[in-house]
């Protein structure tokens, strides 16, 4: 039989229901159970091993993972096909009665694939981020440019719909007490990265999309050097940059390599998990903050208790996570993390100057002892296609530069990082030139990055 799917009211959401249902004329009241993919506040898509005759009425029961309780409804068959030969239905199913508080819960889930409409928007035009925020349209960055996307205003009740019905009851309640929440979203066309946030008081998101391709370092533009890093068997290795420019895409390279060529066990601990890998060579586990572990700190407390080999700290945020990273990376354990600094001179400086006074001269020896090297980057537009480039700086610590780092004279490192070409080591500055010179990059961009920009005058 044939079906309008396109008039009906509203588009249905796709996910997996366990339904429980019984024929409201059967005196015994036999309970069948049924899968759904198909759900709508009017009505739901059911796949039968039986054939049901139109306008049967039925009690159904939902499951849904997001509440405590399922659903309670009745409806009606409306249309019946056979889809197999061995006896493999599908019926369509309108809802005749259904609960004021389950009507909402639909209404509002039902919102998720609106959302979907706006990240697959997104993601067919290959931006980076989805920006959400009451009384705008959603706006998507591309290439570092913000383009808004092509619908109406968001008001603020639609905006909470559209949010709380991508989430759990659990994240909800976390949201409301912190007023903020970091999670990932998961749909048939990518990943996301997500923020949740109050703005003047109303509900905001930020989605940062993660793709599913892992690419190598050499697929990513990175120094050679940045192989020869993730091939130390300890110590602390970290990739800084501002948000945006390309962190956990590098830091995913190098765990890839780690993972091929190393008979290891592989820890993260991220907060949310971005990219996801598969055990290859090495055994890999990965921990999302607020669902596997409750902190960063008490995540790596644990890690030390597990026979970790590699231990990737998404991001060393507090004094507290900065001390037990240091301590991972000096009980033999390589240690990969990141900081939201420009340089490896503010990375070092930024990580000594976050303890005390007291302890800095302590953390200096430390940070000298285990620190094998920095990779910092700039995600940059091209000007000869379409798409950003990475412009890098390369630090090796080598022992004049653990020396340097040891008695405090970080603002000699630049000089060692010029004059350690032999070691894999350049300046910011030297990339910049690098990739003006291929054409790559314009001379204003390569101005705008430059720690000297004189020198391409």
């Amino acid at each position: 039989m044939a079906r309008a799917l396109d008039k009906r009211g509203f588009v249905r959401l796709p996910a997996n229901f366990i339904v429980k249902y019984t024929l409201q004329d059967d005196k015994t009241k036999t309970v069948k159970e049924a899968i759904s993919r198909d759900l709508s506040p009017k009505g739901i898509l059911l796949s039968l091993d039986r054939a049901l005759i139109v306008s049967t009425k039925l009690n159904l029961e939902i499951i849904c993972t997001k509440l405590h309780e399922p659903i309670l409804v009745e409806g009606k068959v409306v249309w019946i096909e056979e889809i197999t030969k061995n006896h493999a239905y599908r019926a369509g199913i309108i809802f005749t009665k259904v609960s004021p508080a389950d009507l909402e819960f639909l209404q509002e889930h039902n919102q998720e694939l609106s959302l979907n409409k706006i990240l697959a928007t997104a993601a067919s035009n290959k931006a980076s981020d989805v920006h959400l925020a009451v009384n705008h349209p959603p706006v998507m960055r591309i290439l570092g440019n913000l383009v808004p996307i092509r619908t109406k205003r968001i008001n603020s009740e639609e905006m909470k719909n559209l949010i709380y019905g991508s989430l759990s009851k659990q994240q909800i309640e976390r949201f409301e007490a912190e007023l903020e929440l970091d999670t990932a979203y998961m749909t048939n066309f990518g990943r996301f990265r997500v923020n949740v946030h109050k703005e003047k008081g109303q509900i905001g998101a930020n989605f940062r999309y993660i793709t599913t391709e892992i690419r190598t370092i050499k697929d990513l533009g990175l120094p050679p050097v940045t192989e020869d890093l993730a091939r130390k068997s300890n110590g602390l290795i970290l990739v800084t940059g501002p948000s945006g420019n390309g962190k956990s895409t590098t830091l995913a390279a190098m765990l890839d390599l780690i993972n091929e060529e190393k008979d290891c066990t592989i820890m993260t601990l991220e907060d949310p998990i971005e990219y996801l890998h598969q055990s290859k060579k090495s055994i890999i586990k990965q921990r999302e903050i607020g669902y596997d572990s409750l902190t960063f700190h008490d995540g790596l407390k644990h890690l030390l208790r597990q026979d970790a080999d590699v231990i990737l700290v998404g991001e060393m945020r507090d004094l507290e996570s900065m001390a037990i990273t240091l301590l991972a990376a000096q009980t033999g354990h390589l240690v990969l993390s990141t900081l939201h600094t420009s340089d490896a001179v503010s990375s070092i400086n930024r990580i000594i100057g976050s303890f005390p006074a007291n302890q800095q001269n302590q953390i200096r020896i430390e940070l000298a002892e285990c620190l094998r090297g920095v990779i910092s980057q700039f995600l940059i537009h091209r000007q000869d296609r379409p798409e950003r480039i990475a412009a890098t700086e390369a630090l090796v610590v080598t022992p004049a530069v653990a020396h340097l780092i040891r008695q405090g004279h970080t603002e000699q490192i630049p000089t060692s990082i010029e004059t350690g070409g032999q070691y894999g080591m350049h300046l910011m500055d030297t990339s910049l030139e690098r990739l003006y010179k291929k054409g790559y990059i314009s001379r204003e961009s390569a101005i705008t990055y430059a720690k000297n920009p004189e020198k391409f005058d």
